[in-house]
């Protein structure tokens, strides 16, 4: 154990300018400055103020802190020192390149964390420092992993991403034994309003589709017939196409989705050269590999521009998506139709995609109006319903429920006295 005074009667009553030294006591240990203790666990050095001035009380406090420590709840005794940058190459070697469809995707989100958590040992790590980098991220103080120039405003679904990744290495640390707790566990994710509805017109897709050409034409016609995503199309293989249907293994949800061959699908294909060398339908004549989303993105903006679509960057791949599976609702496909077409696994995904026009909006209040109009028409007098004279059989009052209470009521006092009048 190790308590010392920051107080000493050795030191010079005064510093070189003149001024009194804070630190000279000439009653020094016995004086009424308080005790810090100092000691190192693992190499690393914890010091700070018992907050008394008594060496006994001062000893105690020391105890509890050092055995606080060695019993784990700092993380110091039970796990080893690894800093987030260390431990983020090890979750992509021995998790997200083994099971994760979406490692490169990870790999560049970790690039982008450790700009602000590198040199952190994980153990440090806590919500709020979680916090701290969503709200710069949010401002844009962090440039993202390939991002030039200055930086930006990231969208809240963005850090949302980051976040999802950054939970899922922090819980393989606790699973791994790195971790006894993931500081990310209770971390909120941003509220994200998606009111992105855009979908084309017939004659935007007219010109859209007129504005492409060669494999962009391609992948455009077969987004808009096939409802596929832009990645799902990209990875196609030539042996993936059959003579009756197109199979996508490599999808969203990791269940494989099969489209029949149709006449229109098959037209688009033939459009594409075959070339034995090259295993993809789409394929990158410089690299003999499948184009990327986003090289493809930069071709689609350009015929989008030239298309002359307003607004421009309203328009992204996915509105092809978008645009197809609106298409065969609007047009009555029952909803499990659209769902193994589309790959969604529920139907409450598809709420997204259900955009009434103005035609099925006027439609549905015209047809309410012709109920109420047909309601509040007057009746002809042959039509006119009989009304129940009084004392007659028909009882004006119902017999059921009548002012709570459940029993038959008299329709008229005449009637009443009458028989009250032969019971006496």
């Amino acid at each position: 154990m190790s308590l010392v005074k920051r107080c000493s009667g050795s030191v010079a009553q005064t510093l070189p300018d003149g001024t009194a030294n804070p630190l000279f006591c000439p009653d020094s240990p016995k004086c009424e400055h308080h005790w810090h203790y100092v000691f190192h666990v693992n190499g690393r050095r914890y010091r700070a103020s018992t907050e008394t001035h008594l060496k006994n009380l001062a000893e105690q406090i020391e105890a509890r802190e050092r055995a606080r420590i060695l019993e784990g709840r700092h993380g110091i005794r039970r796990i080893p020192d690894v800093t987030f940058a260390q431990f983020a190459k090890l979750y992509l070697s021995d998790h997200a390149d083994l099971h994760k469809r979406t490692a490169d995707r990870d790999r560049e989100i970790l690039k982008s964390l450790e700009r602000f958590f590198g040199p952190m040992l994980l153990r440090d790590l806590t919500a709020h420092r979680i916090e701290q980098w969503k709200r710069e991220r949010l401002a844009g103080r962090w440039r993202a992993h390939r991002q030039k120039g200055k930086t930006k405003p990231i969208q809240p679904a963005t850090v949302n991403r980051e976040l999802d990744t950054l939970k899922s290495m922090l819980s393989k640390a606790v699973e791994w034994g790195k971790l006894l707790e993931s500081p990310a566990r209770n971390v909120k994710r941003l509220r994200v309003e998606n009111r992105r509805t855009r979908i084309l017109s017939p004659d935007e897709q007219t010109r859209l589709v007129a504005a492409c050409s060669g494999k962009l034409r391609a992948v455009v016609l077969l987004a808009l017939i096939t409802s596929a995503r832009i990645g799902e199309l990209l990875n196609l293989h030539w042996d993936d196409v059959t003579d009756q249907e197109l199979v996508f293994w490599n999808t969203k949800n990791g269940k494989t989705r099969r489209i029949p061959l149709t006449s229109s699908i098959l037209a688009v294909l033939r459009t594409l050269p075959r070339v034995p060398t090259h295993a993809f339908v789409v394929t990158n004549v410089a690299t003999e590999q499948a184009y990327t989303v986003d090289g493809f993105r930069c071709m689609f903006d350009r015929a989008v521009r030239r298309a002359r679509i307003v607004p421009d960057d309203d328009v992204t791949l996915h509105t092809l998506r978008h645009t197809a599976i609106s298409r065969m609702i609007a047009e009555g496909h029952n909803d499990h139709t659209v769902m193994a077409l589309s790959g969604h696994s529920s139907t409450r995904m598809l709420e997204r995609y259900t955009h009434p026009t103005e035609e099925h909006k006027i439609g549905a209040l015209e047809s309410i109006g012709q109920v109420l109009d047909a309601t509040n028409t007057p009746q002809s007098p042959e039509r006119a319903p009989v009304r129940a004279k009084r004392g007659s059989e028909i009882p004006r009052f119902s017999e059921h429920f009548v002012g709570g209470r459940h029993r038959a009521r008299t329709c008229d006092l005449r009637v009443a006295n009458a028989a009250l009048s032969q019971l006496s």
